[in-house]
């Protein structure tokens, strides 16, 4: 009990994020897209860590709780810290379709130039003013569920992972769930996760999306088995107590907990020294196709833990290194003095602890009363 009292403060630091809003001119498109972009806590605590990026559509309704699952779940090292950017258009009936059908003549049929604004214009930008790696995830619904499917079904897509919540597949007669027959079977670029699901919906929503599952399984398998499982992994849920409007706040979640399922090196109490860590992390890349470097969250998560399960020189190393890759950061300092303190090594739990405090005060941290309380509590060991 005493461990997960002390792990409920140190590991939430990622709701206190920086959102920029902004709007980019598309000359794909020839419009402007109305951006917001929210920056993990630790963005600052490091003048070179790159993040992946996570762009959510409908970013005007779907932006503000998939970011702030982003951050929760990050925290916890259950997913990688991300940049998540909010897309958000009046013309979204346009963008996200990809035929063009008479009923809707002047606006629908635009998905693929959409696509091309996302891959080529917005991730482009983006990695020019934010530190961005090259990792790029997706999520849409509905409409844009469509949408964020057909980037799936894409063979040169730039995207790694894609996420389609209750996605209107029945659009324009079920065209992409037929035209999947001749793409999943394609050759891609690279290799991509695609997860996928529904709720409560009736009718052409539930019937098509049935039918497209149906066509992965015959073309993949069931959950990524068969001659392109090394390229395409995709994934199902069903949601049958949500509605409609409800499911993209679950679905988001359990589908980012889904594409990264066992990413966590240490998901409960057994700890590991750094080495195991960075050896756990070398054989994901493969699976993911990334190789993701351990961000701040994942240091401080890890070296608190071994601390606190009597790896107390375990913990040292990996908050020591922590603090190295992400010298600004209070948090790591403190806990890094905690490590220390607990290592028998007061000496420099007051020198870390001096850090922190240094920080804390420079950025007006709201951690500050708590990493000034163990300052004066080390100061006082010290002076037995």
């Amino acid at each position: 009990m005493r461990l997960v009292l002390v792990l409920m403060f140190f590991f939430s630091t990622a709701v206190f994020a920086q959102t920029d809003k902004t709007v980019i001119h598309s000359e794909i498109l020839n419009d402007d897209i109305n951006l917001q972009i929210h920056l993990p806590d630790t963005y600052a605590h490091s003048n070179d860590f790159n993040y992946p990026v996570l762009i959510v559509l409908d970013g005007s309704t779907q932006f503000e709780h998939v970011a702030a699952n982003v951050g929760f779940l990050s925290t916890y090292a259950i997913i990688p810290e991300m940049i998540t950017v909010g897309v958000s258009s009046d013309q979204r009936m346009k963008y996200f379709t990809p035929t063009q059908i008479d009923k809707f003549k002047d606006s629908s049929g635009g998905a693929e130039q959409f696509r091309q604004f996302l891959e080529q214009e917005l991730l482009s930008t983006l990695g020019k003013k934010y530190r961005t790696s090259d990792y790029q995830i997706l999520t849409g619904h509905s409409l844009a569920g469509l949408f964020t499917s057909y980037v799936a079904m894409t063979p040169n897509s730039q995207f790694d992972a894609v996420i389609s919540i209750s996605p209107s597949l029945w659009w324009d007669s079920n065209w992409l769930v037929l035209k999947s027959a001749e793409l999943l079977p394609a050759k891609r670029a690279k290799p991509l996760r695609w997860f996928l699901s529904m709720a409560s919906e009736p009718n052409d929503m539930a019937s098509a999306f049935a039918a497209q599952i149906k066509q992965l399984q015959d073309g993949l398998g069931a959950n990524s088995t068969g001659n392109a499982s090394k390229q395409l992994h995709w994934f199902y849920k069903h949601f049958p107590d949500e509605t409609h409007d409800s499911t993209p706040l679950v679905g988001n979640i359990e589908a980012l907990k889904t594409l990264f399922a066992g990413w966590n090196a240490v998901p409960e109490i057994a700890v590991m020294p750094l080495k195991d860590i960075k050896h756990f992390y070398r054989q994901k890349s493969a699976e993911f196709g990334y190789e993701f470097p351990l961000f701040a969250q994942q240091y401080n998560v890890y070296g608190l833990k071994a601390t606190y399960e009597q790896k107390t020189a375990w913990g040292v190393e990996i908050l020591a290194e922590g603090t190295r890759a992400f010298p600004y950061s209070e948090v790591l300092w403190d806990s890094l003095a905690t490590a220390y303190d607990l290592d028998g090594q007061l000496e420099q739990a007051i020198q870390a602890s001096d850090k922190a405090v240094l920080l804390a005060k420079q950025t007006d941290s709201v951690f500050l009363n708590e990493i000034l309380s163990q300052a004066k509590r080390l100061q006082s060991q010290a002076k037995k």
